[in-house]
């Protein structure tokens, strides 16, 4: 389970990010329009389609090519997104399978930042 951290820490740890990817070997992730990606915003109404499903136990991000940048060498990333469920087969891959619908195209840092990691 995910746990509650310090607000200064958060700060830390998303500098550091940003800090790297902008560094000469960075990843140098992008933004659709070529800022350098900091985050995303995952709008409220999205979050409760998905968790709406009773059987969403959570969420499942997946880094994923920007659909504009299909074929090309650009490093401008989305997430891909879908609920969560615990995964009942006999001797599952992985612990959690997907449920509902995959949702992606979701709004890049900048500039749909908060104040988090600025």
């Amino acid at each position: 389970m995910a746990s509650i951290i310090d607000l200064e820490l958060a700060k830390s740890l998303i500098k550091e990010f940003q800090k790297q990817n902008v560094s000469p070997g960075g990843p140098d992730l992008k933004t659709p329009d070529g800022q350098h990606l900091k985050g995303f915003f995952i709008d409220r109404q999205s979050l409760d389609t998905i968790l709406s499903d009773p059987a969403c136990v959570g969420l499942s991000l997946h880094l994923a090519k920007h659909p504009d940048a299909i074929g090309s060498n650009e490093n401008k990333f989305t997430i891909a997104i879908a609920g969560a469920q615990l995964n009942t087969g006999i001797n599952p891959k992985t612990p959690y399978e997907r449920v509902g619908h995959v949702w992606d195209l979701l709004n890049p840092c900048p500039p749909y930042c908060t104040d988090l990691g600025e």
